[in-house]
């Protein structure tokens, strides 16, 4: 968040404890890739080409590991916080499995190593 957006809140709840007969402030919205639930409300996944592009820079950088020639990850994971899933890599001809598992709403995700 930003500091600006934290002002205008913590501005907001003063006024709102104050009394203050101002509309309340809808939160904002980031934006985000989503498809239609069965429920009908929209939920973000993740971009599984930016997953595997950001996986096979883990790979390489934190981890590495040589050879490492694509990364393909599935569609349609959700934006949920816990949800774990797998994408394979092809490392030296040989496809691996990397674990992801996402973080935060924002998208953020940890990488383990292949195995």
């Amino acid at each position: 968040m930003t500091r600006r957006f934290l002002v205008f809140l913590a501005l907001c709840c003063v006024l709102a404890a104050c009394g203050s007969a101002a509309e309340p402030v809808p939160a904002p919205v980031l934006p985000s890739r989503s498809t239609a639930a069965p429920t009908g409300a929209p939920v973000r996944v993740l971009d599984p080409a930016a997953v595997g592009a950001g996986v096979r820079k883990i790979l390489l950088d934190s981890f590495r590991i040589t050879g490492v020639e694509g990364v393909t990850c599935p569609a349609g994971q959700p934006v949920v916080i816990g949800r774990a899933f797998a994408c394979t890599a092809r490392i030296g001809g040989t496809a691996k499995r990397v674990p992801v598992t996402v973080l935060g709403t924002d998208g953020r995700y940890r990488v383990d190593p292949p195995g």
